[in-house]
């Protein structure tokens, strides 16, 4: 495998992602998944990464082979929002918790 597009990432499942999301959710004011595409370590892949208003950035990512892939497997009850100017190049959308 190759190696995590940052330090300390851990590749997760759904069904862990749907668990750290609802704990997120408790702690955090803001919790969202940003969908990214073609991080160096994963070329041609989607990935998912769990962001909290934390200071320090999630280590949870899913990677799928489709955009609809990665779609499937974010928790139920986002509002996703389209990237804008501001955003990183590998960021295609981001999918905030209500």
């Amino acid at each position: 495998m190759p190696p995590l597009p940052y330090l300390g990432a851990q590749l997760i499942d759904p069904i862990m992602a749907h668990a750290l999301h609802a704990d997120a959710c408790r702690n955090h004011a803001i919790v969202a998944w940003a969908v990214l595409w073609d991080l160096p370590a994963y070329p041609g892949r989607y990935a998912a990464r769990l962001l909290t208003s934390g200071r320090a950035p999630s280590p949870y990512l899913m990677l799928a082979d489709t955009l609809g892939e990665v779609q499937a497997m974010l928790p139920p009850g986002l509002v996703r929002s389209e990237r804008t100017y501001a955003d990183p190049p590998e960021v295609v959308e981001i999918w905030f918790a209500e």
